[in-house]
């Protein structure tokens, strides 16, 4: 099982999120410019200035899963990626490949948005996940606040291993 924090709240689940980037915003970027540009939004721009990225993992067009904890959470670190949900959960942000408009439209995909690489590569991440703590839950950032992210709604059962 995996636990957060010093409290060791047990991760059950994860959720997705899309970064407010135009499609296709990290063609051409290394892994590093991309985790550079992460920080400058989340440490350097916010007011608050979080001591690291709010996401436990980056998932680009590509496909390739970013993780490098010098930059992103632990996966036992409390996140910062959804208000009153960050215990006890993984937050996964992906990258579009086309724009993600700010408003959910009534039966968009994950195809919609996203590659076929970055499905394959959540698919494994998650199954990896689930092989080392008891992941009830893949929900969308939507389903716990008003907002359209990640652009889909998020059925669980079709991301759960």
């Amino acid at each position: 099982m995996i636990y957060q924090g010093r409290a060791r709240y047990p991760v059950r689940e994860a959720i997705l999120h899309t970064s407010a980037t135009p499609g296709g915003w990290d063609d051409g970027k290394s892994d590093k410019d991309v985790l550079d540009a992460f920080w400058r939004w989340h440490v350097e721009g916010l007011p608050h200035r979080w001591r690291k990225i709010g996401y436990h993992r980056i998932i680009r067009t590509d496909g390739t899963v970013l993780w490098d904890t010098k930059y992103l959470r632990s996966i036992t670190e409390i996140g910062a990626h959804v208000r009153e949900r960050n215990r006890g959960t993984i937050g996964i942000c992906l990258i579009p490949a086309r724009m993600v408009p700010n408003v959910l439209r009534p039966g968009a995909t994950f195809a919609d948005y996203y590659t076929e690489a970055q499905r394959a590569a959540l698919k494994s991440y998650l199954a990896e996940l689930a092989n080392f703590t008891d992941l009830q839950r893949v929900t969308g950032h939507n389903d716990h606040a008003p907002k359209a992210c990640p652009g889909f709604k998020v059925e669980g059962r079709d991301w759960l291993p």
